[in-house]
């Protein structure tokens, strides 16, 4: 059976109802199959400031992550240094992400009174060790040696003596 759904409505100018001795004229209409989609890939676009948000190693990561929670923008402040030694960003220049990084911190230390400062560097911080967690899941992947292992070898019975046949 196909996975139609046919549906019978009347024609213009005729009830809907039984009608005696004649037959009611009416449309079949069919609805198309519904069909899936599968997502293939989410990407989320980002402005500049989080695209300089720098991918430190993680315990450098978490320490700024703290400095963040304590006192709103030191943390990013002293991350925005790490772009020059230790981190990278989505930024080609590193000036640029030092810069970026520099104004966020600034913005979140003055932003810091009326408690945003405050959530937006939390925020800052927590993605500081999202980034580090999985650039080290990244690189441990990538790290992993691929072995190319057959599911199954057939043994060739024509080359083993053994299993060849004597004529």
């Amino acid at each position: 059976m196909d996975d139609t759904l046919e549906t019978t409505v009347p024609l213009a100018g005729h009830k809907a109802g039984p009608s005696l001795g004649s037959k009611k004229p009416s449309v079949v209409i069919k609805e198309p199959e519904r069909t899936t989609y599968e997502v293939v890939k989410i990407e989320e676009k980002h402005g500049p400031l989080h695209k300089a948000i720098p991918i430190m190693p993680l315990p450098f990561a978490a320490l700024c992550c703290l400095l963040n929670i304590g006192c709103p923008g030191l943390g990013t402040l002293i991350s925005a240094f790490s772009v020059f030694c230790c981190a990278s960003t989505r930024i080609e220049k590193p000036i640029h992400a030092f810069g970026l990084n520099i104004l966020a911190g600034i913005l979140q230390a003055l932003t810091f009174i009326v408690i945003v400062g405050w959530i937006w560097s939390i925020l800052w911080g927590m993605t500081f060790v999202q980034f580090s967690i999985q650039r080290t899941k990244r690189n441990a992947l990538s790290e992993t040696p691929s072995r190319n292992i057959p599911y199954y070898v057939r043994r060739q019975s024509s080359v083993d003596p053994e299993y060849s046949s004597k004529s």
